[in-house]
């Protein structure tokens, strides 16, 4: 008796488990339910999607911010320390001989230089300003000149080289 009666439990159990797996209505329930859920998928990774975008453009202009505060407090700090200038602006400020080549290149401005924007239409600029101070102040080493400009010294070496006959690559 125990063997009949443990056979109509596993009976009735395979018998629900059949109407269960063969039941349509709840098989046009579960697809529904996975459509939704993909669609919130969709929807999560398109807001993700724009969300990196938000971020990657956050933090350039954060890096913009921070090198224009930079500026800032050099041109600050700078202006204490002025001499006179002599001639071939030997004594001169860096910051003295950008001005006198960005009069050369309207609507660029000193932040458009040391920015970590690197549009066709700042190279130039950016380029001949440090090759100015190059030429005009022998005392300040490559990297030094690197730091002016907020960039590496094989960058300040590469415009050097250059002497002007071009803007090959965008710093």
């Amino acid at each position: 008796m125990v063997e009949n009666s443990e056979l109509a439990r596993q009976t009735r159990h395979y018998l629900a488990v059949r109407e269960r797996l063969a039941r349509p209505g709840d098989a046009a329930g579960r697809s529904a339910r996975i459509k939704e859920l993909e669609g919130q998928l969709a929807d999560l990774a398109s807001d993700n999607e724009a969300k990196g975008r938000r971020i990657a453009r956050l933090e350039a202009d954060l890096a913009d911010a921070g090198a224009r505060l930079l500026a800032q407090a050099r041109i600050l700090l700078g202006g204490r320390d002025t001499g006179a200038s002599n001639e071939d602006g030997g004594d001169r400020a860096p910051i003295e001989i950008v001005a006198a080549v960005l009069e050369d290149f309207p609507g660029v401005s000193w932040d458009d230089i040391i920015s970590v924007r690197r549009e066709r239409r700042l190279v130039k600029p950016r380029h001949a300003c440090m090759r100015a101070v190059y030429e005009r102040r022998r005392d300040l080493s490559l990297a030094g000149i690197g730091r002016i400009f907020h960039r590496d010294h094989t960058t300040v070496l590469a415009v050097v080289n250059d002497g002007g006959a071009g803007s090959g690559t965008a710093s």
